[in-house]
């Protein structure tokens, strides 16, 4: 399901839930695309929303797409997105195991589930993924058998090519990176909501 409203629509507004062109229900992330679109993960679980959200460079509403379910196209906790260099959006589907690809007018193109149980998304120039698993085997009971950490491979054939284990080899509650992303240098780092702490990995 793909809504759009005209740039005459009213601007966000903070304060109230909801799931109109203007509102939010537990925002999980925000990208903003090189011609300066913003999109919005929106949605956490529960009763909130579960779909993506896209607005001009000003903050004027342009469209809406998803809502809860396992289908295509359909979302529970979209929790991180990430752009590749051909401006294809990423969007970390949590609760369905999953990362989804889109292009910019929200048409689906594919689901990867060989990144495991993604909380955290990053695609450097080169193209190269990082997804952070934090729940696998702890949470995430329907995915037992995945460990919890960071895959590294490809965004544009979607091959993983390394793994960084999480620390911690046994956890009862989110443990390893939620957050990801990588400097220029190739050194990693993984923000970990459990053990609140940042850790840094460097490339050898």
């Amino acid at each position: 399901e793909i809504y759009t409203l005209s740039l005459h629509d009213a601007l966000p507004i903070s304060g109230v839930a909801g799931n109109g062109p203007n509102q939010f229900n537990a925002p999980s992330a925000v990208l903003v695309a090189p011609n300066g679109d913003i999109f919005v993960a929106d949605g956490h679980g529960g009763n909130t929303n579960a779909r993506i959200v896209k607005f001009a460079p000003d903050g004027k509403f342009i469209m809406t797409w998803g809502h809860k379910g396992s289908a295509p196209g359909e979302f529970d906790i979209p929790h991180a997105l990430a752009m590749d260099s051909q401006g294809r959006l990423f969007v970390a589907d949590r609760n369905n195991n999953r990362i989804q690809i889109f292009d910019q007018d929200g048409h689906f193109l594919d689901a990867w589930t060989q990144f495991s149980r993604p909380s955290g998304l990053y695609i450097d120039r080169n193209d190269k993924i990082y997804v952070a698993d934090s729940e696998s085997e702890s949470v995430a009971k329907n995915h037992d058998g995945w460990k919890r950490g960071i895959r590294i491979g490809s965004a544009k054939d979607g091959t993983v090519k390394w793994f960084i284990p999480d620390p911690a080899e046994k956890a009862t509650t989110t443990s390893a990176a939620e957050g990801v992303t990588a400097d220029a240098a190739g050194n990693i780092y993984g923000a970990e909501v459990g053990p609140k702490r940042l850790m840094r990995y460097v490339k050898e």
